[in-house]
């Protein structure tokens, strides 16, 4: 548990430092404010030597319900060996640090992960996660997003690091 805190704290402070350089660009960003909805997508594929190949899509929508707080929908989709799964994730975020051109966040996410394959039994968690927006126009971003999954609320599953691009709609 203190690895991961530590892991956080080190993710926290880059993405501080990040944000801290001062960018001058001729646009402000939109995005992060009341009302808005947040649609991101990225692709992903992950090659592992004691595991199969996966490669998946994943998709988040939120709804900002102030210009600190959102509430999000998550879906991700992936196939390994011919089977599809896929995650389902509600959950909420916190954004705490907002230049003209970034916003950095953290939150929370429940999981639950199921599969086309009978044999498997589904999964049920909570994510931990850290990200920050980079606007590249006002209403688009290019968004890292890194974060921990638990299975059933205790035991860490796995890390994971997503980018996405994330359009806000006014």
């Amino acid at each position: 548990m203190t690895s991961i805190i530590l892991n956080f704290i080190k993710i926290f402070f880059m993405l501080f430092l990040i944000n801290s350089f001062g960018y001058s660009t001729s646009f402000e960003q939109n995005g992060v404010k009341e009302g808005n909805v947040k649609f991101s997508a990225g692709l992903y594929s992950t090659q592992s030597s004691d595991e199969f190949d996966t490669f998946g899509f994943n998709t988040q929508l939120g709804y900002l319900l102030s210009d600190k707080v959102e509430i999000l929908l998550g879906l991700d989709v992936d196939t390994q060996r011919n089977e599809l799964y896929y995650t389902l994730s509600p959950g909420i975020s916190y954004y705490f640090y907002k230049t003209p051109i970034t916003t950095s966040y953290i939150g929370l996410k429940l999981y639950y992960w199921n599969t086309s394959n009978e044999y498997i039994q589904e999964q049920k968690g909570n994510t931990f996660y850290l990200g920050t927006d980079f606007f590249i126009s006002e209403n688009v971003a290019i968004t890292p997003e890194a974060g921990v999954n638990y299975l059933d609320f205790k035991s860490k599953k796995n890390t994971y690091f997503n980018t996405f691009l994330t359009y806000f709609f006014n």
